[in-house]
């Protein structure tokens, strides 16, 4: 059954914002209702001639959360809540799922996700904190088989790869993501990659994530893995194509396992640690495609490829 009461929790920072704005695109056309749930007093989310309103939530409270979800009568709840420590979000993304089940009404959950799917990169510190709600939704469904989740997965960011153009609305490059590249440093025509390049690579852009999980809600079933994509190309394709469009050869280092793992430090470095630690992740292997590339084919969205952001931005 369709959703139509959509709760999105962390919906006022990064892909939680862009899946708000696509869902509002579609608010009209579906007769949905749209409520953000955030840790803080937010204004209003209005985008496309509507709006959707911005409810704090404390995660700590089960009552609270269960109150919310059940004035609104919510049948969806999508998590795009983030952290980088363990227990806080853990317990957040428990509480709110246990808040749930209390609500009549609900039958959706989508835990949060949107990268590589998080099962595959063990060696990624920060993704295992998203495993104990993957159990959890995994038991819930041996108990209640009409509940639905899924995980959904897009890869990397597109919007990185925007990071320092110079158009004169350059920044909408980014669009709610953070401004920093990865690999790819097309401000600096240059590439840090592991390995030998070879290794695929799933991008896909935030704005098409939001518009690929908004028009998910509208399937009639939704399957336990619902990956996405922009684009699939190799690091070394995605370099070729960086030097086409900007029309000039590019200083590529190609990065030994040994090279990675000196990066890591100290646990306090978390995110320098996590970006390493990803690297060592694709060099591996374990950011390869697993499974087919479903929800492209299961809804009816049209992803900007790599070579169409680069043009965009760079051309």
């Amino acid at each position: 059954m369709k959703s139509q009461r959509i709760a999105i929790a962390g919906g006022t920072g990064r892909i939680g914002r862009h899946i708000v704005e696509s869902l509002l695109e579609i608010k009209h056309q579906y007769s949905l209702e749209i409520i953000v749930l955030s840790r803080s007093q937010s204004p209003h989310i209005s985008y496309a001639g509507t709006s959707a309103p911005v409810l704090p939530i404390d995660y700590q409270d089960l009552s609270s959360i269960q109150k919310t979800l059940n004035d609104f009568q919510i049948d969806t709840v999508i998590s795009t809540l983030s952290g980088t420590t363990s227990d806080p979000f853990i317990a957040s993304q428990e509480n709110l799922l246990r808040a749930a089940l209390s609500v009549p009404s609900i039958r959706r959950f989508a835990p949060s996700e949107f990268s590589v799917n998080s099962e595959q990169v063990p060696s990624v510190e920060l993704y295992q904190m998203k495993i104990p709600i993957i159990r959890s939704l995994r038991q819930l469904k041996q108990e209640r088989p009409d509940f639905e989740y899924s995980l959904f997965s897009c890869g990397v960011f597109m919007n990185y790869l925007g990071y320092g153009n110079n158009k004169p609305e350059g920044h909408k490059a980014h669009g709610h993501m953070p401004h920093f590249p990865y690999i790819f440093d097309l401000s600096k025509r240059s590439a840090d990659i592991p390995g030998d390049g070879e290794k695929q690579l799933v991008y896909t852009r935030a704005e098409d994530v939001g518009k690929f999980v908004a028009a998910a809600t509208q399937l009639e079933a939704w399957e336990e893995y619902n990956e996405m994509a922009g684009d699939v190309l190799t690091m070394n394709e995605i370099v070729r194509l960086c030097e086409d469009v900007c029309g000039t050869k590019f200083d590529v280092k190609y990065n030994s396992r040994e090279v990675i793992l000196a990066r890591l430090g100290p646990p306090e470095k978390v995110m320098e640690n996590f970006f390493a630690e990803f690297l060592l992740a694709l060099m591996d292997g374990e950011c390869d495609i697993k499974r087919p590339i479903n929800l492209n084919e299961l809804v009816d969205v049209k992803p900007m490829t790599v070579r169409q952001y680069l043009e965009q931005w760079w051309g």
